[in-house]
């Protein structure tokens, strides 16, 4: 299944043969751009909603929902579990925004929005895999980096100065990686896998799709899935209701929970 954002690449041909005083050329090479910046970012993660209730006439608390979560969450004890809040907006960058629940263990996680809208209320539980492949032409990218990093490096250091300048590179960014691959749970383990282009490349390498790791992704999924899934089916509509705020949701003080 294709992403979202897919790009298919240019044709070669239209792009060989046509002369530039035609418009099919100038539409190809804007595919070409499009193809680039699809390439550079990468496809969309994959984001299914499980889950979409409404409630007609009924009001909840938002925190009282996400509490139970946590806890329902945290009874599974499902090492490498991160829980907290994250505030997405609702259109731009200054419109107001969402606090959504989200629970994610390496790439994978799920965002829980509970909210009113007008006299009524609504849950929303969206599962996202976040996880990058890597293609074929992720390696002719850094090849091209590399060989222009190691022309810089010739003209400042000459060919030999050159040559230990890059292996040196590689070495560091392998050494990082490598960190990164054990250390999960740190800042470079979380945000490596992020990078275009790079981020796939560590995933194939250094963290690939295991047959124990798909194992673990899909427990987590099933459990955790469940345990949110109990929770939202328990509601109570006579929970207390929390003043609604104009953010739905107001400022994010703290992480729900953190593993110990």
């Amino acid at each position: 299944m294709k992403p979202d954002n897919h790009v298919d690449p240019p044709n070669p041909a239209v792009l060989v043969l046509t002369p530039p005083n035609k418009e099919r050329f100038w539409q190809e090479v804007g595919q070409g751009v499009a193809w680039a910046k699809y390439v550079w970012s990468g496809p969309t993660p994959t984001v299914v909603v499980e889950t979409n209730n409404v409630y007609p006439g009924i009001q909840f608390s938002a925190q009282s929902i996400y509490e139970g979560i946590v806890e329902a969450v945290g009874r599974l004890k499902i090492p490498g579990i991160k829980v907290g809040r994250q505030a997405i907006h609702e259109t731009g960058p200054f419109s107001p925004f969402r606090e959504y629940l989200q629970i994610r263990r390496e790439l994978s996680e799920f965002l829980v929005c509970a909210a009113p809208v007008g006299a009524s209320y609504f849950v929303t539980v969206r599962t996202i895999d976040r996880f990058r492949h890597v293609k074929w032409f992720h390696y002719l990218i850094l090849a091209a980096f590399l060989a222009g990093i190691a022309v810089v490096a010739m003209g400042a250091f000459g060919f030999t100065g050159a040559e230990v300048f890059v292996v040196l590179l590689i070495a560091l960014a392998w050494s990082l990686m490598r960190f990164a691959s054990y250390e999960t749970a740190s800042w470079l383990g979380e945000k490596l896998p992020e990078i275009p282009v790079i981020g796939a490349v560590f995933m194939r390498w250094f963290r690939p799709d295991t047959y124990f790791r798909q194992d673990l992704h899909s427990a987590f999924l099933a459990l955790a899935g469940s345990a949110i899934a109990g929770v939202i089916t328990g509601m109570d509509p006579t929970q207390p209701v929390r003043p609604a705020t104009e953010t739905h949701g107001g400022p994010i003080l703290k992480d729900l929970h953190q593993p110990g």
